[in-house]
């Protein structure tokens, strides 16, 4: 007696330029998939060969195909949730952003929260920050809170009436409350005085969060984006993540970090110590598609909302403001704890100062402690000298998020001046030094998760309006697109699972409307998904492909 399976292939694409990522063969003409893996690459004939009659062919006529695309820091819970509220991120004027704040509270009854997000200044005409009269226009009715692309909120005179935000209030720690002349709330809450409004939202119950992760995920696919890693996630979110797992709604892989010191304003240093011990042990627990991996940490704000740790003042201020999300004295002890645990850290590190601050504190501890990890400085603007040798001589990797050189290129004149402006995101020089790079996106911290995006503003180093950003340090598009995938995988320790198109690794690749290492450069940005092959299916077709 004997009993078998079917060894044929589930799948098999042919004629296509298939770009591997794999240095042991970077291009072939045909892939084919079982059970969910690739088992084999190589020329048509030879991969054919292996077709049972139950093997589905797919002929792509030349089509481009290139790994699945590896969004390793990206808010995808909080995208899903984002995508059913009020968006902003394409409103030119604060008179646009009223107006569509109107319309909601239209049918929206009295009471309710009003929320919004995405909005950034420098799109307005107007040439200033929104304020609480101009939501007061919009509606009285309601309280609303428009959460800017990051770091800032603006708030109605309802919302901060409901949070008992006056002229007496005094700035929290890490924070600032704008003021007008007669020391009033102009409606702008900064940095950690977001928490003041932020904190009286309703909560999303599991339901809707499930629902929010299938959104972001099936809109992530029609990008090419079959894998992410959500930063910073409570127990709660986590277990929304399990719930829709579970229910078959999660559609694409997802890696997730615990939050930990720094990254939530609400929660205390006595809860953030019992989850690290607590769950120390768990760090790389799960499967293919649901693991947990790291502890996602913060030092400070952003640039364009001045809330950066920097060495010296933001252009147009008089010194340096204080708006860190954790004292950077007890770096060493919050690095010591999380590496002797057993995590990895990965540490939110915007400003020159914070950067530098962070890299100083990891080489300390992994000097101290020396073993294996993966610990990142995550964003990595811009970098000391010192910070580079820290960086390069204990492993300690950057993930950077290209789509801002592309949205907010601009803006870094403005705010920091042409000589930092110089040394943003310095991808060339990070290589150079052997320094790991993880391209991301960071949604809903920037416009839009497209990674198309992202590969241009490395390879082009231009923003939107077509300004040279560091154009020296620029990459090739092949370095771009392993930074975008294999790279990913590096950091979330499943360089064993996915990355490169090889045998053995999970089928998840990308099917492309255009040569991406051919095209003209300046066609990089607008490239198309036409298949999305998710573990050996089919999980996005375009209509007119």
């Amino acid at each position: 007696m004997l009993l078998a399976r079917d060894l044929a292939p589930d799948l098999i694409l042919h004629n296509a330029t298939i770009y591997t990522l794999n240095p042991a063969l970077p291009r072939c003409s045909a892939i084919a998939c079982k059970d969910g893996r690739i088992v084999a690459v190589g020329d048509d004939a030879d991969v054919l060969a292996l077709a049972g009659p139950a093997t589905r062919r797919i002929d792509l006529g030349g089509r481009t195909v290139i790994p699945g695309i590896n969004d390793a820091h990206n808010h995808m819970l909080e995208m899903g949730l984002k995508l059913r509220r009020i968006g902003l991120d394409d409103c030119t004027s604060i008179a646009e952003m009223v107006e569509r704040v109107r319309a909601v509270a239209a049918h929206t009854p009295a009471g309710q929260w009003i929320v919004g997000e995405g909005w950034n200044e420098s799109l307005f005409r107007e040439g200033r920050l929104p304020n609480r009269h101009d939501l007061d226009v919009a509606t009285t009715a309601h309280p609303v809170l428009l959460k800017r692309f990051f770091n800032m909120d603006v708030v109605n005179t309802r919302a901060l009436a409901l949070a008992g935000v006056t002229a007496a209030t005094p700035d929290p720690a890490g924070g600032k409350i704008e003021r007008e002349a007669d020391g009033a709330p102009t409606g702008i809450l900064r940095a950690a005085a977001k928490e003041l409004c932020r904190r009286l939202l309703p909560a999303p119950t599991q339901a809707e969060c499930v629902e929010a992760l299938e959104t972001a995920g099936r809109a992530y696919l029609s990008y090419g984006i079959t894998s992410i890693l959500d930063p910073g996630l409570q127990p709660w979110e986590i277990q929304a993540y399990v719930a829709a797992r579970r229910a078959g709604r999660l559609p694409v892989r997802a890696n997730l970090l615990v939050s930990w010191h720094g990254f939530r304003e609400s929660e205390t240093r006595a809860e953030l110590e019992a989850r690290a011990a607590a769950l120390g042990g768990l760090s790389g627990l799960g499967d293919e598609w649901l693991r947990i991996g790291a502890l996602k940490m913060a030092i400070d704000g952003g640039t364009t909302s001045h809330t950066a740790w920097m060495f010296q003042p933001f252009l147009g201020e008089d010194r340096v403001y204080d708006y860190n999300r954790l004292d950077p004295e007890e770096l060493v002890e919050f690095f010591t704890r999380g590496h002797t645990l057993g995590w990895d850290i990965g540490i939110h590190a915007i400003g020159d100062r914070a950067h530098h601050e962070a890299a100083r504190a990891f080489a300390e501890v992994i000097a101290d402690h020396p073993r294996e990890h993966r610990h990142n400085l995550i964003h990595g603007y811009f970098a000391t000298e010192e910070s580079l040798q820290h960086m390069a001589q204990h492993g300690l990797a950057v993930v950077i998020q290209p789509t801002f050189i592309y949205y907010e290129g601009d803006d870094l004149f403005r705010d920091v001046g042409p000589e930092l402006a110089a040394r943003y995101k310095p991808m060339r020089t990070y290589l150079d030094r052997g320094i790991r790079v993880v391209a991301t996106s960071d949604v809903p911290s920037t416009v839009h998760f497209n990674p198309f995006i992202g590969l241009y503003a490395l390879v082009m180093r231009k923003s939107w309006k077509g300004t040279p950003i560091a154009p020296d340090q620029a990459v090739s598009r092949e370095e771009a697109l392993y930074a975008y995938t294999v790279a990913g995988a590096w950091l979330t320790r499943e360089e064993h699972l996915k990355g490169p198109l090889s045998p053995g690794m999970l089928a998840d690749m990308v099917v492309l409307d255009r040569d991406y290492f051919t095209c003209p450069a300046e066609e990089m940005k607008d490239i198309q998904v036409e298949l999305t092959i998710l573990g050996g299916q089919a999980v996005y077709e375009r209509n007119d492909s």
